[in-house]
């Protein structure tokens, strides 16, 4: 799934540049397997995310995923196209979720160049990337700046 990043070079990117997509099916065992212990109490606290009997009654009628899971899949989706390093050195990934991603939605997330500049020494793109479910819904959006350096 993952595009050739070795060779992506600052003079090649250009506005308005598509992003490749990236899409993910999520349900609950993805869910559970992304839970961050922080603590080893037994049994774990009640949540959101891995409880489903006591997701009924809160805010999202129903598990969730966590919106740091969110942001790993956006990440990914970058990292097609970007090293992981562009997000080092004052690289950035802000993301505002609109609808929760439930168990059992597809989410496809696209994206474009919309910035990109050479400032303080550093090659800095900046993309929008938005999440539309199975469904047409938009799901959540996200910005990100990345910083390049040039292959060696």
């Amino acid at each position: 799934m993952a595009t050739d990043i070795r060779g992506i070079a600052f003079d090649s990117i250009n506005l308005g540049d598509e992003l490749p997509p990236f899409t993910i099916a999520e349900n609950q065992e993805t869910i559970n397997s992304a839970r961050l212990v922080l603590d080893d109490e037994e049994p774990p606290p009640r949540n959101i995310h891995t409880d489903p009997e006591f997701a009924k009654s809160g805010m999202f009628a129903g598990t969730v995923n966590a919106g740091v899971t969110t942001m790993a899949y956006i990440a990914q989706m970058l990292e097609q196209w970007f090293p992981a390093s562009a997000f080092y050195n004052n690289g950035r990934l802000l993301y505002k979720a609109i609808e929760p991603f439930r168990p059992g939605d597809t989410v496809t997330f696209t994206g474009s160049v919309t910035a990109k500049r050479e400032e303080g020494g550093g090659k800095i793109v900046e993309c929008e990337i938005k999440g539309t479910n199975q469904q047409g819904r938009l799901m959540g959006v996200a910005e990100a700046t990345l910083v390049l350096s040039e292959p060696q």
